[in-house]
């Protein structure tokens, strides 16, 4: 045999300023992003007549969204310069419960966040055009902070009609000690609108009741009578409204939960608050939940008769409904864009449709053929071929270390396979990756564990039987919860590896070895600006059209974050011997073909690519689709499955990235 070589164009990485820039809107077209324990408050910080958003979470800040709407439902643009001063000093500082409020009398709003610390309380010595410059004051609520405890959420309101504003604290779980969770406790201003002083009167909270766990109270006059009515966030019952049946210098308060009868009667930790976020001139409510939701229901009454609608439309967040989400893509609807796929802690697979485009991802949840399974706690499902037909099969590890497969039926079902990869136990949290490294068209399973140390790598030898190579990962460190996958994010025709941690960060591998050899070299600096909070789960595909395998990365507070790849990439040019293949489909084997037995398609690709084989009958009806997945260069084959099918003539078309396509011509005899 004459050995050949030629030139073939390929492409190196320059590493930017910037590699990869985050895009909120893909996962929360309001632009506001929220974590766990969602708690909101709104106020119109710079004058321009729209409420903007202040929220507390779990997260190690409290987070500020500009309202930037020009109609609704509202849009908002996080703004993270507004808090830095408070957050710069490295102390830890309040990030759950903000209140806003004018409590120096200077007709701008100062911050108050309620939190592990009690009430920390920042002075807006800035204006109400150009908030900002805040100086801290630990006079004003030291007193407070003495009976508080550690979870407690202000709620600031003239109670008693003097021109100040009083105080009532609802206080929270109280883990760490304190006040009975659920009740609330009434401190009156003695001091003045400039000047408060805080004294301790239960009076004010006359017939409140204990609300069980987790009292978030939120004062407003939301039937327009002239004095403050209460609304009160709880847990799993729903929510609770208060009328202030007395004067607003006397208040007695009188359930009257016909309101909210029904809102937030399931969701664990409900925190409400009112505004107008229509502009229609009525009070809406909102309210933020454990998952990280923010609900919106619409006033769809009057100002002095309240009617509540939910809206959806509002803070829409594509996330799970719990925690631990993963982050696998494919074309599963085959409609040209690239799905998503994730786990769940409760054992679920999640299907994400995208709805958007091949330029434009947009996601919403769907139903799928694996809607009912039940495969295990902390589920973390991968697509990929693992049978070579073509369509992608499911390789779902679990909580005790244990993978599963899930054959695709020609997108109409799943079928267990009690065989491939039925030996495979890391220990706990198996985190599957799906790759083939030696370059046989046969896809390789990564399984990373929660001891990194039991990370295990797998190449399939067909029929079901897969052999553990470790070899093939030599120089890769794993730590411990192990979330890795495969990806050519650098373009340059071999997979690299990313590893989520549980720190938030990813660890990057650079292959620079071959198709069928991978040489592992780490260059993290590639991810510096990625980071969620906890346990990365990444996931690549060309989410945007431009060629670069975008990332989408899974955390445990059940949110996603969508990073566009912004690597330039330069063309070089670099001998090969494999280079000058050609794109090449050959005839199916056997041909004719018994619809009984089917037959079998093999083709070759000059480069990774997107690949569609699609079916026609005579008339150019379309019959089947094959395949549809991604593929490595060299060569493929699949088997068609014919049963039914009729005697005729048939056209069966490959095409890949970019609208490449080739066509032979099949005959059926029954």
């Amino acid at each position: 045999m004459i050995k050949y070589f030629s030139l073939l164009l390929l492409f190196t990485l320059t590493i930017n300023s910037q590699n990869w820039i985050k895009v909120d809107s893909i996962f929360a077209p309001s632009g506001v992003t929220t974590q766990s324990f969602a708690c909101p408050a709104f106020a119109d910080m710079n004058g321009d007549g729209k409420p903007d958003l202040f929220l507390g979470s779990t997260g190690s800040r409290v987070d500020y969204f500009e309202n930037i709407s020009t109609g609704l439902p509202p849009k908002f643009q996080k703004n993270d310069s507004l808090l830095n001063s408070i957050y710069s000093s490295g102390a830890f500082i309040n990030a759950d419960y903000p209140a806003l409020v004018d409590l120096d009398g200077d007709n701008d709003l100062d911050l108050v966040i309620g939190g592990y610390n009690g009430f920390q309380f920042f002075l807006n010595n800035g204006d109400s055009v150009s908030p900002g410059n805040w100086r801290r004051d630990t006079v004003v609520f030291a007193a407070v902070n003495t009976v508080i405890g550690t979870d407690p959420k202000p709620a600031f309101a003239d109670l008693d009609g003097d021109g100040d504003y009083d105080l009532v604290a609802g206080i929270g779980e109280s883990l760490f000690g304190g006040p009975t969770p659920g009740i609330m406790i009434g401190f009156r201003n003695n001091g003045s609108a400039s000047s408060p002083q805080y004294v301790q009167d239960n009076s004010l909270v006359t017939g409140l009741p204990d609300v069980g766990l987790n009292a978030y109270p939120y004062f407003k006059d939301v039937d327009n009578d002239g004095d403050l009515d209460l609304t009160i966030g709880r847990d799993v019952q729903g929510l609770l409204h208060y009328k202030n049946t007395g004067t607003p210098q006397s208040p007695v308060w009188t359930a009257s939960n016909s309101l909210v009868s029904g809102i937030a009667g399931s969701t664990y930790w409900n925190d409400p608050t009112w505004c107008d976020l229509d502009g229609d001139g009525d009070h809406d409510l909102i309210y933020g939940n454990a998952d990280g939701m923010i609900i919106y229901y619409r006033n769809t009454g009057t100002p002095a008769t309240p009617t509540l609608q939910i809206d959806n439309s509002y803070f829409r967040i594509i996330k799970l409904e719990g925690s631990s989400a993963t982050a696998s893509l494919a074309d599963f609807d085959r409609d040209g864009d690239f799905d998503l796929l994730s786990g769940i802690w409760s054992g679920k697979f999640i299907y994400f449709r995208n709805t958007g485009s091949v330029a434009g991802a947009g996601f919403q949840i769907a139903t799928t053929p694996f809607s009912g399974f039940s495969p295990g706690s902390y589920s973390y499902p991968v697509f990929g071929d693992i049978d070579g037909d073509g369509d992608p099969d499911i390789v779902n590890g679990v909580l005790n270390g244990k993978v599963y497969v899930y054959i695709n039926n020609n997108y109409t079902s799943f079928t267990y396979n009690s065989v491939a990869l039925s030996t495979v136990n890391v220990g706990g949290f198996a985190s599957p990756a799906l790759a083939d490294l030696n370059g046989d068209g046969k896809i390789d399973v990564l399984v990373g564990a929660e001891t990194g140390g039991n990370s295990r790598f797998y190449l399939n030898m067909g029929s079901n039987t897969f052999t553990q190579a470790d070899s093939f990962m030599t120089g890769v460190t794993f730590y411990s919860n192990t979330r890795p996958t495969f990806a050519d994010f650098d373009n340059d025709g071999d997979y690299d590896l990313v590893i989520g941690r549980t720190s938030g960060v990813l660890v990057c591998y650079r292959n620079t070895g071959t198709t069928t050899m991978p040489v592992w070299q780490r260059e993290d600096a590639l991810f510096t600006e990625v980071k969620v909070r906890q346990n990365a789960a990444p996931g690549f595909a060309d989410l945007d059209g431009d060629g670069k395998k975008d990332l989408i990365v899974g955390e445990y507070n059940g949110n996603f974050s969508y990073y566009k790849n912004n690597m330039a990439i330069t063309a070089i040019e670099k001998s090969n011997e494999k280079a000058g293949r050609d794109l090449a489909l050959s005839q199916n084997y056997p041909n004719p073909v018994n619809p009984s037995l089917g037959t079998q398609i093999a083709f070759s690709l000059p480069e990774r690519s997107m690949v569609t084989i699609q079916l026609f009958d005579i008339l150019g009806k379309e019959i089947a689709a094959p395949v549809n997945g991604e593929y490595n260069e060299g060569p493929h084959s699949v088997t068609l499955n014919t049963s039914g099918f009729a005697s005729g003539i048939y056209i069966y078309r490959l095409t890949t990235t970019g609208g490449k396509s080739v066509s032979k011509k099949m005959i059926v005899v029954d």
